[in-house]
């Protein structure tokens, strides 16, 4: 892999819009496996180096999506394991297959996390969610033949409501697709609000697409459960600080460059502990601790 073809991966990830926080930390595993197979270097301690360099470089590419953060360092951690008096070609072949396995344990908590938010909320449900959450396809696959009804918002400014709204008509699925601004008039028609996260804080607190702390609010105002279901990758230590909430190109929302007027486009928010019902993993459910 070039610096050239390298920072093309970088710019790809740092741009993606359609994809979810996992979908990309995979995305970045994947790179760094190519890294380690590909990367032109004469022993083991300088490919041990090269790739943690790239591994803070995509890492740091999306502040907002816990899982790059959590996935990549947790895999330049283990490049530790790998002796520098080992064969290259063996190194190589060792820090592929390491990035490859935290692939596929990133997949199969997705599954596990599904099969335990489609438990918890079990048949005949109406369920609401906003933007486009792996998990929540998955849970939404799992649910499909049980009767489920789903009211999905548009999630603006790029519409990742649109892919989960199609997908739910391929599974014949009884789907309302709402503008983002109708999300307190229909809340009151669901059982239950289920969403995925970019982030969840040491304390509970959720970064996901903007208009998801909204949700919540309106949520709690009518009396609905709130669920946030994710991978614990997507954690946070109680040692990392609050992220940054990216901000994207104000030419996203298509608006004339008006004199005086500033337009933003920030695309995570944060939803606050407290209006979080549960959150779903793939090790259980975890409800919030009891007030004392």
């Amino acid at each position: 892999m070039s610096p050239t073809q390298f920072n093309l991966a970088v710019k790809e990830i740092r741009d993606d819009r359609q994809h979810g926080a996992s979908e990309l930390a995979r995305r970045a595993l994947a790179i760094l496996a190519e890294a380690a197979r590909t990367l032109p270097v004469a022993d083991v301690r300088r490919l041990r180096e090269r790739l943690a360099e790239l591994t803070v470089e995509l890492a740091t590419t999306r502040p907002s999506m816990a899982p790059l953060r959590n996935l990549l360092y947790r895999w330049r951690d283990g490049l530790a394991a790998i002796d520098a008096g080992m064969e290259l070609a063996l190194a190589r072949v060792a820090a592929a297959e390491q990035a490859e396995a935290l692939i596929a344990a990133s997949r199969q908590a997705v599954a596990d996390c599904a099969a335990q938010a489609a438990e918890l909320l079990g048949s005949r449900r109406t369920v609401m969610t906003h933007s486009f959450s792996s998990t929540v396809v998955e849970a939404c696959r799992l649910l499909k033949d049980r009767e489920l009804r789903m009211i999905v918002t548009e999630a603006r400014p790029l519409e990742e409501g649109r892919k989960l709204a199609e997908r739910l008509a391929d599974w014949s699925v009884p789907t309302t697709y709402i503008t983002d601004a109708q999300m307190g008039l229909f809340v009151a028609q669901v059982d239950a609000v289920l969403i995925g996260a970019d982030s969840v804080l040491a304390d509970g607190a959720v970064i996901n697409k903007a208009g998801s702390y909204l949700l919540a609010l309106a949520a709690r105002d009518r009396g609905v459960p709130f669920y946030v279901c994710c991978e614990s990758f997507k954690w946070r230590g109680a040692d990392e600080p609050m992220p940054d909430l990216e901000e994207m190109a104000a030419s996203e929302l298509d608006v004339p460059d008006w004199p005086t007027v500033t337009v933003r486009n920030v695309y995570f928010d944060l939803t606050p502990t407290r209006l979080v019902s549960a959150w779903i993993t793939e090790t259980g459910v975890r409800w919030p601790a009891a007030e004392p």
